[in-house]
């Protein structure tokens, strides 16, 4: 704790000496006694790196660093208030800084009270320092490393939830593991009655049960066994409704305002009735441990037969509280393996490896073989230099010998967080206010720590620029893990071990409660600064004396308008987030919170912002989207002026008043709708213009800002912080139809709102110009638009033509969706306006279209008839995947992109129902096809592994696949199976189909006209399509079950019959 005790310290240092500085002592009556502060602050700072070292094993050093952050907790609460109130003087007074002050503080007692408040700081501190000596606390001669950024290291790639962290997965026993398990969950054992069996993966803290889980669930025999897979992570305080209303909603249910099990239960059961499911129940710890035979069996059991349960949790109790049929046992990694993990965190190549491994086998040792650990360690040997010097100061740490650390918590741990700079270190423990499993946005968090005072000036570098570094930072450290369904890796989460253990660390200063469950305590003897509260929340009156409190949040708390006062009693608040609260207003007290800094009134009920926002004038986040009820944001939020993060996203708010060009130093501003045109009463687009630190933007009803000098003023293109931008337009209203003026006028706003070279990601919604704008045109400018990287155009209803695309040399997705205008698409969409590019030398990627482009999408393009692409024309040689939906007269294939995207692995088509022919894709692996009445042909797709077909009922030929991995077909209508699947070799076919074709199947047997077309395939499972029967046949060894005859039963053929099918 005294690390940070470092970062703040440093922090309050800093400003009491610029206090000095303006010899604020004299003002207030008190000479010298900021100048004693100063100097008491920096003797205690000498000793704070000892004493971090020392406290682990001292419980009286433990008390030294919380009752010194104590008093500088009021330290900096106390020069908070001195600035607020000297910037009210201020502001306040046509006369000078000094003048004011001095003509202010003789008229009030205010001056008074400070000054007594810093003898009593001066009285604390002193008792504090003298006590240096007792607790036999030195001045270290090493340096505080601070934190400096490698923009080099930003990328590494970790995922998170049940996608594969593919730098955890070392060695041969994962893979073992992971067969057995497959095996287990996929295999009909003799004389089992239930329809659903548990299996649970049992294994200490840290050693790797979520990523083997992880594996099981990814392996493609699970997704190809079980029709509904869903994850669950159980946290220690989900349990009852909370849980069952969490499965509901990924098994793609919905439970509304459904609270209460007896309404819950029957929603489960529908949900899974008759379908063949997978659940992973992730950390279930032994408070949860009845949750099978206790809630989840009744509403489970009527899955199909084969249903699976898979449980992880760190106690053997577990697998015989909920009756386990296997129970599988995590063993520690061997040294081989742990060694090899080591090295992919630690990032060192081969040489440097054989050079480290002595040293390297010795921590592996000291990790004990724990996953977790290891990458813990790797964090911080990836920080260091790659010699035998280095690695011999993490083998010789004093932290491998800690014997006060709870034993969840391995020292690997303890070890990896002290090598985290003191700024850094605040960032990670704050992370553990929020629940287990808790998904942070990168912009949000970054706000937090701002607003918590972690991020402290960087020179040049912007604090939201320090922040995502610091982000970045702990994700490379693996203290955060990257989700890897969000694109830029906005969104984290953080391993429970981990989160556990920043608890641990911040106990004596935070109180959580997670469903009205208390889930640490603050000590008695520190005031509360943080509080984080969980779901709703019956009884609050345990914190109304907490009036010191900094930070509040109410995660998914339902609670209304009655907070309105005991938010009154924390005058110190910074941090306060609201989100999807019942709250309707806020009082014009509210909004004497004068130290707040970040507002999150989300999803909330508010109706309205009172007229004395304004007087927030700390705030630099103020989070209103989704606040479906507001309609009306006041002038006076004009005078936040330090606001960095302003969203109105999905609110009623139609007009923003004049005044929206004061608020220059916005970062993120979503949501706004712009006048449509410059006047005295409301801000429009000519009022973006002073907002040259914007570097995210969403503009709305853009078709409503007329005036072209407006746009040009709002001069985007000066703009170079800009990195993401979203242009939206009002959708058509029925018949209402654009004029011809009405769209030139759209085009010529959208060609003066030219955005920065240093955008990477741009959607244009609703646009209904005939063509792009210009500026989408890169031309001879290779600067123009250089980085993007994302490119989304999304119901542009008039384009006619989609020019010069391919010159976007580092777009890598480019998703076209509803350009309905649309109807021929050619070498335009490649070159610059069509023109012929010199081709000597082809190859060179600099003049190749689409270089870089990985994932290209067309989508409700109803009038595209034709895509040309000629052989002699390269492109795309990085597109691996393209997807073309809902384009109804497209004919066919370009021979350009069967010749030139060689990269290609998958292509899905659909409801694209004049092609007849898909063929001649080489490089193609994943092929799905769906809702096409005239496709006939498929044809040489070497390389295919699976393949689907959906409603495709003319479908006659299937040819040159040679024999490939997994087949599924699907048509509700045939009446039989279709002839070409006697000539087709997959190792797997599944086949959804109506009851009365199943049911054929069945009762033909061995023998009949539909059995023959699929004997030769290894693995077919029929299923109708309500999915209330099921059949599968195995050739070998054969076996065949149905429930066709009784449904909630699986039948056998007869020996006799199988002996004749030998």
């Amino acid at each position: 704790m005294a690390m940070i005790l470092q970062a703040f310290v440093g922090n309050i240092s800093s400003r009491l000496t610029k206090m000095a500085a303006d010899e604020v002592g004299m003002l207030l009556g008190i000479p010298g006694q900021i100048e004693k502060l100063v100097n008491t602050v920096r003797d205690i700072q000498c000793v704070l790196s000892d004493a971090e070292r020392k406290q682990i094993n001292s419980s009286a050093i433990q008390r030294w660093l919380m009752e010194l952050k104590d008093v500088m907790y009021d330290a900096d609460d106390l020069i908070d208030t001195w600035q607020i109130k000297t910037e009210d003087c201020v502001s306040s007074s046509k006369f000078s800084w000094s003048v004011s002050l001095i003509s202010s503080f003789n008229k009030t007692k205010f001056a008074h009270e400070i000054g007594t408040k810093i003898k009593e700081l001066n009285s604390r501190l002193e008792e504090i320092s003298k006590k240096k000596s007792d607790l036999g606390l030195n001045e270290l001669l090493e340096d505080v490393r601070p934190f400096k950024y490698s923009r080099s290291n930003s990328d590494i790639s970790l995922k998170t939830d049940p996608s594969i962290v593919l730098a955890d997965i070392v060695g041969d026993k994962i893979e073992e593991d992971t067969e057995l398990l497959v095996k287990w969950l996929t295999t009909e054992e003799k004389g089992v009655t239930e329809n659903v069996n548990v299996f649970v993966v049992v294994g200490m803290p840290g050693i790797g049960k979520t990523t083997l889980a992880k594996k099981v669930f990814n392996d493609l025999r699970i997704q190809e066994e079980f029709h509904l897979k869903f994850w669950v992570c159980v946290s220690k305080d989900l349990k009852g409704a909370e849980l069952l209303k969490c499965i509901i909603r990924e098994a793609g249910g919905c439970h509304g305002a459904a609270e209460e099990r007896s309404e819950l239960v029957p929603m489960l059961k529908r949900l899974v009735r008759g379908k063949k499911f997978f659940l992973v129940l992730d950390d279930v710890w032994p408070e949860s441990q009845n949750v099978w035979d206790g809630l989840l069996r009744d509403a489970m059991i009527g899955g199909a037969r084969g249903s699976r349960l898979l449980v992880t949790t760190r106690d053997g109790n577990v697998a015989r509280f909920m009756n386990a049929t296997t129970t599988h046992s995590v063993e520690k990694l061997s040294d081989e393996d742990a060694w090899s993990l080591l090295i992919k965190q630690a990032a060192i190549d081969q040489i440097k490896s054989e050079i480290l491994k002595d040293i390297g086998l010795q921590l592996v040792k000291k990790c004990d073989g724990l996953p977790l650990s290891l990458k813990a360690i790797g964090g911080v040997l990836r920080r260091r230099d790659k010699n035998e010097v280095e690695w011999q100061k993490i083998l010789k740490s004093d932290f491998w010998s800690v014997v006060d650390l709870p034993s969840e918590f391995h020292r690997a741990f303890h070890l990896s967080y002290d090598d985290l700079p003191s700024n850094l270190k605040q960032c990670f423990l704050f992370c553990s206010l929020y629940p287990e499993d808790f998904m942070f946005e990168r912009v949000q968090l970054v706000y937090l720590w701002l607003a918590e005072g972690f991020l402290c000036d960087e020179g040049s570098l912007s604090f939201v620029e320090l922040g995502k570094d610091y982000y970045n930072e702990l994700i490379s450290r693996n203290f955060l893990e990257v989700s890897p369904e969000y694109y830029d890796k906005k969104r984290c989460k953080m391993h429970d071990l981990l989160r556990s253990f920043a608890g641990y660390l911040t106990k004596g200063e935070n109180f959580i409660i997670r469903k009205n469950v208390l889930s640490r305590k603050s000590e008695s003897f520190l005031k509360l600064r943080r509080l984080s509260i969980e779901g709703t929340t019956k009884d609050l009156e345990f914190c109304k004396k907490e009036k010191y409190l900094r930070t509040l949040l109410l995660i998914d708390n339902r609670t209304g308008d009655v907070l309105q006062d005991m938010l009154l009693l924390f005058s110190q608040l910074r941090t306060l987030d609201l989100a999807n609260s019942n709250i309707t207003r806020l009082s014009d007290s509210f909004c004497g919170l004068e130290h707040l800094r970040f507002l999150n009134l989300s999803r909330s009920k508010l109706q309205s912002l009172p007229n004395s926002i304004g007087n927030l004038r700390r705030l630099v986040y103020l989070n209103l989207d989704n606040c479906e009820q507001l309609s009306h944001v006041p002038s006076s939020i004009f005078d936040l002026l330090d606001l960095g993060y302003l969203s109105i996203y999905n609110t009623k708010v139609m007009l923003f008043p004049l005044g929206l060009r004061k608020l220059e130093k916005l970062i993120q501003f979503h949501g706004f709708k712009p006048y449509k045109n410059s006047s005295n009463s409301f801000s429009s687009l000519e009022d973006l213009g002073t907002m040259y630190q914007i570097s995210e933007l969403s503009l709305y009803s853009l078709d409503k800002a007329l005036d072209v000098t407006a746009a040009k003023k709002a001069n985007l293109q000066d703009k170079v912080h800009l990195f993401r931008l979203r242009f939206s337009y009002t959708p058509n209203q029925g018949s209402q139809v654009p004029t011809i003026e009405e769209k030139n006028v759209v085009e010529d706003v959208l060609n003066e709102l030219r955005p920065p070279p240093s955008l990477k990601i741009l959607t244009i919604n609703g646009y209904y110009g005939h063509q792009l704008p210009n500026w989408l045109h890169v031309g001879t400018d290779p600067s123009n638009l250089k980085f993007l990287r994302y490119l989304e155009l999304t119901n542009c209803e008039c384009f006619r033509q989609l020019s010069s695309l391919g010159q976007l040399s580092n777009l890598d997705l480019l998703r076209i969706k509803g350009a309905i205008s649309i109807t021929k698409i050619g070498r335009e969409f490649l070159l610059d306006d069509g023109k012929d590019h010199i081709r000597t030398e082809v190859t060179h990627s600099s003049i190749v279209p689409f270089a870089q482009l990985n994932k290209l999408y067309f989508m409700r393009m109803s009038n595209w008839v034709e895509w040309l692409w000629e052989e002699d024309q390269p492109a795309m040689p990085k597109l691996k995947k393209l997807f073309i939906e809902d384009c109804p007269k497209l004919s066919s294939l370009p021979k350009g992109l069967l010749h030139h995207a060689t990269s290609l692995e998958l292509l899905q088509i659909g409801n694209c129902e004049t092609i007849k022919y898909v063929e001649n894709l080489q490089s193609v692996k994943d092929l799905r096809i769906f809702n096409n009445s005239n496709l006939y042909k498929i044809s040489n797709v070497p390389n295919i592994s699976f393949i689907r077909i959906s409603e495709c009922p003319n479908l006659k030929i299937l040819e040159n696949l040679k024999r490939f991995h997994r087949m599924e077909l699907s048509d509700i209508l045939m009446e039989t199976l279709p002839e070409y699947l006697i000539t087709t070799m997959p190792e797997k076919l599944t086949i959804w189909c109506k009851n009365e074709l199943l049911v054929k199947i069945t009762c033909q047997g061995i023998g009949g006209s539909e059995w023959k077309k699929f004997e030769h395939i290894h693995v077919v499972k029929v299923y109708s399509n309500d999915q209330s029967l099921y059949a599968e046949y195995r050739k070998s060894p054969f076996s065949f079950t149905t429930n066709v005859d009784q449904q909630k039963q699986s039948n056998s053929i007869s020996s006799e019959d199988e002996e004749s099918a030998g």
